[in-house]
């Protein structure tokens, strides 16, 4: 009980302050001229990570280490003249991350038609990376190629995980969600509106994710 209340004393506060950069980065996004701005878009993923490594009972390092990839990438994604690739690289690290701390908890042929939903998350994705992939260029790719099937296989995880927290498949399903909005306005259709609502179900799907490992191990 003292180790839940000592947890619940540090963890309500950084919760509330990512929510707030979550907020405060909507509202700023379109000021090009704003130096502080990378670093509130990954301030936002860094509270998450102190979140994660205060978790009750044990550290969760390996989210910990997702988020401060994601930071990494929102930092990379938000500059000037936006680092596409480095960004990618750090989100790819970033869903490893994840999928190491889920890949012991996912149930794909256990979980309730998990063999199922998994096959066409699988096929959606596939057919979703040949619809965008003439839109690339030639040294995109490969990395885009690679990034659609690990953040496949961590949604997989997610949506299948033996974690008891309905957070996790939610967040990973938001995550999944603001990277597609994120191909089809930088690939397909630019849109100031879309981005937006990339950042929108971005920050909600790591929020919702980190609130939900964290509670399942309560």
């Amino acid at each position: 009980m003292d180790i839940s209340l000592n947890h619940m004393n540090l963890a309500l506060p950084l919760i509330i302050l990512a929510s707030l950069a979550a907020i405060g980065f909507l509202f700023v996004r379109n000021k090009s001229l704003f130096s502080v701005r990378p670093f509130l878009k990954a301030s936002m993923a860094i509270l998450l990570a102190l979140y994660c490594l205060i978790a009750p009972n044990v550290p969760l390092v390996f989210m910990a280490t997702g988020f401060a990839f994601s930071a990494l990438g929102d930092y990379f994604l938000d500059l000037p003249n936006d680092k596409f690739i480095p960004g990618l690289l750090a989100f790819f690290a970033a869903h490893i991350a994840f999928l190491i701390y889920l890949w012991p908890h996912a149930g794909f042929i256990i979980a309730p038609n998990g063999l199922l939903l998994c096959t066409g998350l699988a096929l959606v994705n596939i057919a979703f990376f040949l619809w965008l992939r003439p839109s690339l260029d030639k040294d995109l790719k490969l990395p885009v190629a690679a990034y659609s099937a690990v953040i496949a296989i961590m949604g997989m995880a997610a949506f299948t995980t033996d974690l008891l927290s309905i957070f996790i498949p939610i967040g990973a399903g938001l995550f999944i969600a603001s990277d597609v909005v994120l191909a089809l306005e930088r690939f397909k259709y630019p849109n100031a509106a879309a981005k937006q609502l990339n950042w929108i179900l971005y920050a909600v799907g790591q929020i919702l994710l980190a609130v939900g490992v964290v509670g399942a191990t309560i």
